[in-house]
């Protein structure tokens, strides 16, 4: 890839899933250069580089930092991959709680110490945004408890950057949404799903687009300008943080 670095750079790992590839589309559509991480294979196009990646594999989490910050004047680093697994608690393999658990948790970490170490050699600042989970903050049914435990250490992780981070201009923010519509809710029987949007005073699962909106924002360093330590919630009213 050529020098671009006057170009500002966006990192989002979990590219290859529902809301990892919508916020590629969205931050492409807005100029970025896009470096779309993912264990899975992603198709490349104009302004996108695929990157294959493992996020529990930190010399490779470091690696990307370092290309996207010598390639690009990297701006944005978006912690999205993750893993859910559902079924009985009573039945929560201890195995399954270790991938969970590496993945959602670990890898985050790996990439917020990337990101912070790279943007601030760099001097410009930066947005980190983790995606964190309802379920971090509420617990749950019907998944694996690693996944709410995962996110739940999302929360705290992002808010011990955010600390660190706004010595170096990195603001370090995350989202927190409901079940959204798409493949995930597809992890889920229709009466559970029916369930999750009644607990909603809005009487419905969130869209993918919603999600992306928040995460935009958290990302835009005007509009959340003293925004650092966030946990949006992102699930229709159906957990109010006070």
């Amino acid at each position: 890839m050529a020098d671009e670095r006057g170009q500002p750079g966006a990192v989002i790992t979990g590219a290859a899933g529902d809301l990892g590839g919508a916020l590629a589309e969205s931050f492409l559509a807005d100029g970025f250069s896009v470096y779309g991480a993912d264990i899975a294979e992603i198709a490349p196009q104009n302004g996108l580089t695929p990157v294959r990646l493992d996020v529990t594999d930190r010399t490779a989490v470091f690696a990307l930092a370092e290309r996207a910050a010598a390639e690009t004047a990297l701006a944005v680093w978006i912690n999205g991959a993750g893993i859910v697994a559902t079924g009985r608690i009573s039945e929560a393999a201890p195995e399954v709680w270790d991938r969970v658990i590496a993945v959602n948790l670990t890898g985050s970490f790996h990439g917020c110490a990337a990101a912070l170490t790279v943007m601030a050699a760099a001097g410009r600042g930066g947005r980190i945004v983790n995606i964190g989970s309802l379920s971090g903050q509420l617990g749950g049914l019907g998944v694996h408890p690693a996944y709410g435990a995962s996110k739940a250490g999302v929360h705290v992780l992002t808010k011990s950057y955010a600390l660190e981070g706004g010595k170096h201009g990195v603001a370090c923010n995350a989202v927190a949404p409901g079940v959204l519509e798409g493949s995930m809710a597809g992890e889920f029987r229709p009466d559970q799903l029916e369930n999750i949007a009644r607990a909603s005073p809005m009487r419905r699962l969130g869209r993918m687009d919603e999600a992306v909106e928040a995460v935009r924002f958290l990302a835009d360093p005007v509009r959340a300008s003293y925004l650092n330590g966030v946990i949006l919630p992102v699930n229709g009213g159906a957990y109010m943080p006070g």
